[in-house]
């Protein structure tokens, strides 16, 4: 029942960071995981 709680208060997210805000912590999100990936694999 928790994995249900936690998935849906992630869809919520997604869904209100794309209408209200662009997308923007979506794009933070993606450009530092590119980061992480680029220092580990050099």
């Amino acid at each position: 029942m928790r994995y249900v709680i936690v998935i849906m208060i992630i869809t919520c997210f997604l869904i209100w960071d794309g209408l209200y805000n662009g997308g923007h912590y979506i794009n933070a999100g993606v450009k530092t995981l590119n980061n992480m990936v680029r220092m580990v694999t050099g």
